[in-house]
């Protein structure tokens, strides 16, 4: 009896082995325990791999905001002509062959499958601190919007904690792992202020979690930068708006940036799994994206860029094992397994994988900036404001003109 035990169990054991290096179905239901992998990156060691998202799964900052209901608001007032909207085409191109460097930053593409050109490296200064300075590029308008809205929380708060930029993008965009987005300089990983200089990465709760000073970063984020949305979660947006009502915003306003009863307008904030460790603010860019728009057929005419890889994401039914995904879409389980940081074949039904694609840039058209969303009033101090030791008085939300004076915001703003 022993003797045919051990028959079988060697038998079972060579059977699994055969299946798992042939990629032969291994599908296993949703409840049972995962395979951790590795961190995978295309070329280099990834954010990933060196510990920054070592928490992290395959990341799902890929909403499609095309999905989610409401409006935008009217476009916005033109504001200063695009510095390359006298040149034609062809002029472009020969400034390109010339001095590359003349055209600027280019935001390419989609944030989920793009790519970047003349990319601006976001570095670490009295602030702020850059966690993996490899995957901190962007372009100057993100990092422009980015430096002044720290800046910005520093002047209200005397004193601030220096915060943690997570990933922007690669140099040249492109996939960086673990996000599916990012792509195109127009993303950023913003960590949260802290009451006790809790890590980079760290979860946010109601005893860690500097809310005033976090309320302002995304006030002044949505006030005063072009954004298109900020992805957090649902429990941290309620706690700032809590706070934001508590410092006197309108109900009204509120909506607009959490979503609600009294507007027809897509939301700002929107929940997404993942995101109760960072902000993750997406930006436009109406100067990078025209560029990348007039320039990409020149670009990939002079080989200044590649074909980005990107990723389709498919949910396993049962049955579905990686050979048979591999074969559906014309690729091979050493890259599915690469991608999606798998040790062995094993994969799980009704868990979603990432599928590399290789392809061209898909340009959108021109962008339509819409207006900024700004609150019908100026809200009151908060009342847990740091009190400055040079002037004695209590920081304010309100910005200061050249002279000192408070400027015009809000309601007096509106009147205008």
């Amino acid at each position: 009896m022993r003797y045919s035990t051990l028959l079988t169990v060697l038998f079972t054991t060579l059977l699994a082995t055969s299946l798992q290096a042939c990629g032969a179905r291994n599908v296993i239901g949703p409840n049972e325990p995962a395979v951790e992998g590795h961190a995978f990156e295309e070329s280099g060691s990834s954010a990933g791999e060196s510990g920054e998202y070592a928490n992290a799964s395959v990341q799902t900052d890929d909403v499609n905001l095309d999905t989610i209901s409401g409006d935008l608001p009217p476009a916005a007032p033109e504001r200063k002509p695009h510095p390359l909207a006298e040149l034609s085409n062809s002029e472009l191109e020969a400034m390109l062959l010339r001095d590359e460097t003349e055209l600027g930053p280019a935001s390419l593409g989609r944030t989920n499958r793009g790519a970047l050109f003349g990319a601006v490296q976001m570095k670490s200064e009295p602030g702020w601190r850059v966690v993996n300075p490899r995957e901190t590029w962007g372009t100057q308008e993100t990092i422009d919007y980015l430096s002044h809205t720290i800046r910005r929380v520093r002047e209200m708060y005397p004193d601030t904690p220096d915060i943690n930029i997570g990933d922007i993008s690669r140099a040249n965009g492109g996939h960086i792992a673990p996000h599916l987005s990012h792509q195109s300089g127009r993303d950023v990983d913003l960590g949260f202020y802290y009451l006790d200089g809790s890590a980079w990465y760290s979860k946010a709760n109601a005893k860690n979690l500097d809310v005033p000073r976090t309320w302002a970063l995304l006030k002044v984020t949505i006030t005063e930068t072009d954004v298109e949305a900020i992805f957090l979660d649902r429990k941290i947006q309620a706690t700032l708006r809590s706070y934001a009502t508590e410092l006197g915003e309108s109900e009204e306003w509120l909506d607009q940036v959490f979503g609600g009863p009294t507007t027809n307008l897509r939301p700002l904030v929107l929940h997404e799994e993942g995101h109760q460790t960072h902000l993750h603010i997406r930006y436009y860019n109406p100067i990078a994206q025209e560029t990348g728009r007039r320039v990409y057929k020149a670009l990939l005419k002079h080989n200044k860029i590649k074909p980005p890889t990107y990723f389709k994401k498919y949910k396993v039914k049962r049955g579905d094992s990686l050979n048979r995904i591999a074969k559906k879409f014309k690729t091979d389980v050493k890259t599915l397994r690469k991608a999606n940081k798998l040790r062995s074949n094993r994969i799980y039904a009704g868990r979603t994988y990432k599928i590399p694609r290789k392809g061209g840039v898909v340009q959108p058209g021109k962008l339509v900036l819409p207006e900024r969303r700004l609150p019908a009033h100026v809200a009151k101090a908060p009342a847990t404001a740091v009190v400055s030791e040079a002037a004695n008085e209590p920081a304010s939300e309100e910005p200061l003109d050249d002279a000192g004076v408070k400027a015009n915001t809000g309601a007096a703003a509106a009147a205008k």
